[in-house]
């Protein structure tokens, strides 16, 4: 495993699909949101995948759903996740789920789910129900709408080369975990930003 800081930058392209692109409100299941992401390295890399998890993007609001029926973009509550390091006498875990092995030439996909919520939203002055939406919950029966990727994502602060066991574990012994979770400047190489606002828009209708 490389842990020089002089190491060229790898390339990753990122694509992503909305699978069906009919979401019915009555029926299960609701449709998968997928972000594919592709390792152009001749070598096996590991991220610490923070800001390219679906469903953490689609919960801070940096997607943006627009309303083609009612020609404006759907308003969204956006989440916004603590990033304050606790007391240094709290035991931080090392978050191995956030490691994932990009291989060269193989997408690796991330999903979550892409749906109105079953429970009703608490409606406003008008009485729409619809200012309290949270992000797909503002979505209205038979309207159609574009998914685009909005801006503020799309970045990968860590990254190493080898396989995620090799990565966690490197020689000076494993990785820990209050570091890789709040000190934003040590980290191996520099962080690379993936072009995710090139990303097309994903057409999408909602039916009963």
């Amino acid at each position: 495993m490389e842990t020089t800081g002089e190491a060229p930058q790898p390339e990753i392209s990122v694509t992503w699909a909305l699978e069906p692109t009919t979401h019915s409100f009555s029926k299960d299941p609701s449709p998968t949101l997928k972000l594919n992401l592709t390792n152009h390295e001749t070598r096996p890399i590991t991220i610490y995948n923070e800001f390219l998890i679906p469903s953490v993007v689609l919960a801070e609001g940096h997607f943006v759903i627009f309303d083609y029926t009612s020609d404006r973009a759907v308003d969204q509550i956006k989440t916004r996740f603590c990033d304050f390091p606790p007391p240094s006498k709290v035991h931080v875990p090392l978050r191995e789920q956030l490691f994932h092995t990009l291989h060269p030439g193989e997408p690796t996909v991330f999903t979550a789910t892409f749906g109105r919520s079953k429970m009703p939203s608490q409606p406003n002055q008008n009485g729409s129900g619809t200012s309290q939406s949270r992000g797909v919950d503002g979505l209205e029966i038979g309207h159609r709408y574009g998914l685009r990727p909005g801006k503020g994502w799309g970045y990968i602060r860590w990254w190493e080369y080898g396989e995620k066991d090799e990565v966690m574990n490197p020689p000076g012994g494993r990785l820990d975990g209050r570091e890789m979770a709040y000190s934003r400047k040590k980290t191996p190489h520099p962080g690379i930003r993936v072009d995710v606002e090139a990303l097309p828009e994903i057409r999408f209708e909602c039916v009963e």
